[in-house]
């Protein structure tokens, strides 16, 4: 690029001295040519005064003016060269240079980039972006500026849009370039390992298992390895195995729905491997599913609002079962379990009866029980 830009600017710093030399000799040659005018004149004149005083034949005379006419004709001729009266041909080696810059310009202009600046922005300001558009933009910076964080969102955006084997591959470029220690590292890996998985079809693989056993050397409670690890057990028909991950990660898991999900998933592989409750417990006892209902017209939710969806024995202010849910999630099931437990002794498995607590606090205060309850 720089190398391109060097070569438009010696353009255009030898057209403009080229043009400026081709008009200072024009002005040059006028003066020149005035003078040369002037003493030919004045050798003339010169001429004829010398035949009138008998200095010279007439013969003399008239060879005399012809060598002063052929004197002036030949500095002439001498004169007129490149820079002297080629102005015409100045200006358009100028229009010429100038044309190549203005388009060079612009050429260099869309192949760094600025122009895909500039139009994402606008289509941004004016919602006027499509998933082609972004898909387009994200492939353009990461090809760019070759950053790990450029990867990471081209692989989010395939994997948005169902492309897994392209963002396996994207996932892949951002972990090459992440350092080894970065703190962000097991995070990626489980998303690169999710990829990895639907890229195979939702099925089980080799190399999902290297990823997974890799991020629980590092992360042993991450619940969505142990996930995987339960998956990739099931499909060798390794149903304890399976039944022991998914519990695992029903132990680390935050998430309602995804517990609803590995319970269901263990509940099939107990099935299927015959494991009774005798030869391994279960490690959810007891369970509330609460759904939660509002008046649209009289509630509006804010983007930093967040809820708290609690159990708590009567009589007590300390719950016994807590979640932590954000109103785009009140659409799924809450699950509250014995493992949800804030008490050191008492949980869901030793009370017959509770209440359950709705409180609305914002997710930037330093204490959410601080909130205001808005459904018991």
């Amino acid at each position: 690029m720089m190398v391109a830009y060097l070569v438009m600017a010696i353009m255009i710093v030898l057209s403009l001295v080229y043009l400026f030399g081709s008009i200072t000799h024009r002005i040059d040659g006028s003066a020149d040519r005035h003078k040369r005018s002037s003493f030919a004149s004045v050798r003339r004149k010169e001429i004829v005064e010398e035949e009138e005083a008998g200095r010279l034949t007439p013969s003399e005379s008239s060879q005399l003016l012809i060598d002063v006419d052929y004197e002036a004709n030949s500095i002439d001729g001498r004169q007129k060269r490149f820079f002297y009266n080629d102005i015409f041909f100045a200006r358009w080696v100028m229009l010429a240079v100038v044309v190549v810059a203005v388009l060079g310009s612009v050429s260099l202009y869309q192949q760094i980039g600025y122009s895909k600046e500039v139009a994402f922005t606008q289509d941004l300001q004016t919602q006027q972006l499509t998933p082609q558009k972004v898909t387009g933009f994200l492939k353009y910076r990461s090809a760019r500026y070759d950053r790990v964080e450029d990867w990471y969102y081209l692989a989010t955006d395939y994997v948005s849009a169902e492309k897994y084997q392209e963002a396996v591959v994207a996932f892949e470029t951002a972990l090459e370039k992440l350092p080894k220690n970065a703190e962000n590292r097991v995070n990626l890996l489980v998303e690169y390992a999710q990829a990895v998985f639907y890229a195979n079809g939702g099925q089980s693989s080799d190399k999902m298992l290297k990823v997974v056993d890799a991020i629980l050397q590092v992360a042993p409670t991450q619940a969505t390895a142990l996930d995987l690890k339960g998956v990739a057990a099931f499909a060798q028909q390794n149903y304890l195995g399976a039944v022991l991950a998914w519990q695992e990660a029903i132990r680390y898991s935050v998430h309602s729905t995804e517990r609803l999900a590995l319970l269901s998933a263990i509940s099939r592989a107990r099935e299927l491997g015959r494991i009774d409750y005798q030869q391994v417990a279960p490690i959810i006892t007891d369970q509330l599913a609460v759904k939660i209902e509002w008046d649209a017209s009289e509630l509006t939710w804010q983007k930093d609002d967040v809820l708290l969806v609690y159990a708590v024995i009567k009589g007590q202010k300390m719950p016994i079962a807590i979640q932590r849910v954000f109103p785009e999630n009140l659409e799924e099931t809450i699950l509250l379990t014995n493992l949800d437990s804030l008490m050191p002794t008492v949980t869901l498995a030793e009370t017959d009866k509770v209440d359950l607590v709705v409180k609305l606090a914002n997710i930037n205060d330093n204490d959410l029980t601080k909130g205001r309850i808005i459904g018991t």
